[in-house]
């Protein structure tokens, strides 16, 4: 990835509250590419400490399994960040896949 160029409309914490959406938080996008073959286009929103994305689109080679789409949900709680991730895929609907907890350790 390369910086950057011209400049930078977004360098206050000012100018960063003018991307508040109607309900208060920030629209998200977000894009992840797989090793296995698939790639996910995300959307959702971020507010207070808590980020809901869901899959808008989702790609596959043809050697990749079937997969069709998934919701992820981050959040920090009690200085933890606790993270799900549901999939609907191999002809389920959509369910749980995997979850977790990432304490900071110092």
């Amino acid at each position: 990835m390369l910086p950057g160029v011209g400049p930078r409309p977004f360098t206050t914490a000012t100018s960063v509250e003018a991307l508040r959406n109607a309900s208060d938080g920030f629209d998200v996008e977000v894009s992840l590419v797989h090793p296995t073959g698939v790639t996910e286009l995300y959307l959702g929103r971020a507010k207070g400490p808590r980020i809901d994305l869901a899959t808008d689109a989702v790609l596959r080679t043809e050697s990749a399994k079937e997969y069709s789409a998934a919701t992820r949900l981050y959040g920090l709680v009690e200085g933890d960040l606790l993270w799900a991730w549901d999939i609907a895929a191999l002809g389920q609907e959509l369910r749980t896949h995997a979850s977790g907890r990432l304490r900071r350790r110092d």
